[in-house]
């Protein structure tokens, strides 16, 4: 797999996950540092999404240059 195609399927996934994300995390808490009662924002979410996928680019010698508001659009290969 190419490096870029491998960054894309990363993307495809977070689109997916970030819905969930927040329940993902609180229902895992036996895995991370969250406690009882706090509330990940969306915002920070799509944050930390971003930046792991532009992360592994970059260590990858791409500069994928992905923003928050691209996990919210639709690839054009799936727009209707």
């Amino acid at each position: 797999m190419k490096v870029l195609d491998m960054l894309e399927l990363m993307t495809k996934f977070a689109k997916e996950y970030r819905q969930d994300a927040q329940k993902s995390v609180s229902r895992n808490k036996h895995m991370n540092e969250i406690n009882d009662g706090e509330i990940l924002q969306q915002s920070h979410i799509d944050a930390i999404l971003v930046d792991y996928i532009n992360f592994v680019g970059i260590n990858h010698g791409i500069d994928y240059s992905l923003f928050t508001d691209d996990l919210k659009k639709q690839f054009s290969s799936e727009k209707k």
